[in-house]
């Protein structure tokens, strides 16, 4: 699996670039970059260590849900 730390790293040199307006187009796009590069695996526990923008940018790319256990347990009665 690859390591989260270089996107990390990238988004925190950049990020004082960034209109605060543009954070979040600016995280999907480097989420994009990345992914399409082979540089990036969704990563639960590395994830913690982004900010918020990252952080969210990476779960809507990933397509992640918060309530995936919920929904796991829907089914069962």
């Amino acid at each position: 699996m690859i390591d989260m730390s270089l996107i990390i790293e990238t988004w925190e040199a950049v990020k004082p670039c960034v209109n605060p307006k543009d954070k979040s187009d600016a995280c999907a796009s480097l989420v994009r970059v990345f992914d399409e590069n082979g540089l990036l695996d969704y990563d639960k526990v590395g994830i913690n260590d982004c900010d918020g923008a990252l952080k969210q940018a990476i779960e809507e790319y990933y397509e992640i849900e918060e309530s995936d256990d919920e929904d796991d347990d829907e089914g069962w009665d």
